[in-house]
């Protein structure tokens, strides 16, 4: 570890303030006298100093995804790929394909990037090659607005994933699996924010954070509504496994874990937006109620002399509202680390 150096501040002129820079550290970085040099405030009252032509420019970056020659391409395998090269900031994105590729894998890898990416544009296309550009940029839409975005679906997604397994409605299901696709977008978009403002520091601010730090709770945060809207998802999806309709008194009882989990996941979204400690204590203690709620309903299903499918059916609804809650106390504890930082200021 480096020494600490302490220099002393000087005024010059009257009218500013002056500082010497370590000798070893100008030389490192190949400066000299009359060279510029970017000062850049940060929100924990510390200045980074950042040679004039090293700082970022705003121009577009490019990767280049060159797919080996095979006849038994995973397709799946090279989309992974290529969402790598989004999630890390490359503003263009050119897949090559070699000669011999299947024409429906070039249509499959264009219309997911179509699908998943958050501004995305295809801006060249041949047999042989595919560019994708990303054209949103990060202050058109900051973390906070895409967390918001991604709270409200995955809330409106639960509420009807429950509707829909007590009605047997097969056409809300259908639609909520669909839902989960546009979380999923926003998820991605959210990801490569964060790990661009690592990478730049200066970016924090222009996505909408105001400390380094809330990275990590944008990151844990955005995973927890992601896992949340796959859970509605399964839910919906066991509208399809119901071959009769199910007890009244069970769908009270699922009516009543579904709603105590919503009530988790509003608190816990609230406690967030308000950094609340108060309010996220309670919804940590309403998520272990969901559980031994949910863990009850499961113990009666057998008096309901169900076949054996619906059993699986709800039990599988139940889990999966279990494990709903749990993502909401994780957004919860995140939003109590908050409230100690926000501590530090005072």
């Amino acid at each position: 570890m480096k020494k600490v150096e302490l220099r002393r501040l000087q005024m010059t002129g009257g009218a500013s303030y002056t500082v010497s820079l370590p000798k070893d550290w100008v030389k490192e970085q190949g400066l000299k006298a009359g060279d510029v040099v970017a000062v850049l405030p940060r929100s924990d009252s510390s200045l980074t100093l950042v040679p004039h032509e090293k700082i970022p420019a705003n121009q577009s970056k490019g990767a280049e995804v060159v797919l080996a020659p095979s006849k038994d391409q995973d397709r799946e395998q090279i989309l992974r790929i290529v969402v790598a090269q989004y999630l890390a900031g490359y503003d263009l994105i050119r897949i090559r394909f070699p000669t011999a590729s299947r024409p429906d894998l070039r249509t499959y890898i264009r219309e997911a990037a179509r699908r998943m990416f958050v501004g995305s544009e295809i801006i060249e296309e041949s047999k042989d090659e595919l560019i994708v550009q990303c054209l949103s940029t990060y202050g058109d839409f900051p973390a906070p607005k895409v967390i918001s975005r991604m709270s409200l679906i995955s809330k409106l997604m639960l509420r009807d994933a429950v509707e829909s397994l007590k009605n047997r409605d097969t056409a809300l299901s259908d639609e909520i699996i669909k839902r989960d696709e546009e979380v999923d977008r926003f998820y991605l978009f959210l990801i490569r924010q964060l790990t661009m403002a690592v990478l730049n520091r200066s970016l924090i601010q222009e996505i909408g954070l105001s400390d380094p730090r809330d990275c990590l709770v944008y990151r844990v945060v955005s995973k927890s509504l992601e896992r949340i809207a796959d859970h509605a998802t399964t839910i919906a999806r066991m509208a399809s496994e119901l071959e009769a309709p199910l007890p009244h008194r069970l769908v009270d009882d699922l009516s009543k874990v579904s709603d105590l989990t919503s009530l988790v996941l509003e608190d816990a979204l609230k406690s967030l937006t308000k950094v609340d400690g108060t309010v996220a204590n309670t919804s940590i203690v309403s998520a272990q109620r969901v559980e031994k709620d949910a863990e009850g309903v499961m113990d009666k299903l057998f008096d309901f002399r169900l076949n054996q499918k619906t059993v699986v059916a709800v039990r599988l609804a139940l889990e999966s509202l279990k494990r709903i809650s749990e993502y909401g106390e994780d957004i919860a504890e995140m939003t109590i680390n908050l409230t100690a930082r926000r501590r530090e200021l005072y």
